[in-house]
């Protein structure tokens, strides 16, 4: 497979296992050689129970927090985006520690899959439309509709999860961008809703 690597440990076993467990992932990057265009990471996203300790080693590596976070109350979760120079972004998420952290499916999921894995990888596309109708051809489902209107500077969506033990695991994201590198609080929580829909078995 020609999952890209960066010279990173860490990083680089990270994305290696996810798509190793993710047959959309892997499907997506059987697509890549055939057309003979390496795969683009967006960002990477972990799921935690809390965010600042989860960051620690991604810090000690020379990611840097630049008061990127999307939060989302009503949902119960929030998130921090951390970037460093020629690495895809870093989306660490959690619940709220309060009250409102009771609506987030974050901790059930943290749970039972731990911490020391990626939730999800997404891909950067040119044309998220194209390469949907493409992977779906491929027996690929998706857990909902795009994200974002056509045109828009940020349109996503997320692959149907696998299934691990009978629940929603992992999942592929597709992101097209349009001049934009940040992330909207309402379609990230779009996209969170979204990746409890497994695939069909």
């Amino acid at each position: 497979m020609n999952i890209p690597l960066y010279g990173d440990p860490m990083v680089d076993q990270l994305i290696d296992a996810f798509f190793m467990e993710n047959d959309a992932g892997r499907a997506y990057l059987h697509l890549c050689i055939e057309r003979e265009a390496p795969p683009i990471i967006d960002h990477i996203t972990i799921r935690c129970l809390e965010i600042d300790q989860m960051a620690i080693p991604f810090l000690e590596k020379g990611y840097l927090y630049q008061d990127e976070i999307v939060e989302y109350p009503d949902q119960g979760w929030w998130a921090k985006v951390y970037r460093k120079e020629g690495f895809p972004a870093l989306f660490i998420d959690q619940a709220y520690s309060d009250a409102r952290g009771q609506k987030s499916i974050i901790p059930q999921w943290v749970q039972r899959f731990g911490e020391e894995r990626l939730h999800h990888v997404a891909v950067l596309v040119r044309d998220i439309d194209r390469e949907v109708g493409l992977m779906r051809k491929v027996g690929i489902e998706f857990a909902g509709e795009v994200a974002g209107e056509q045109g828009t500077r940020l349109r996503q969506i997320f692959t149907a999860a696998e299934v691990r033990d009978g629940s929603p695991f992992t999942v592929l994201e597709l992101t097209e961008r349009n001049g934009y590198n940040g992330f909207y609080p309402e379609q990230a929580n779009r996209l969170m809703e979204s990746s409890v829909r497994t695939r069909s078995i």
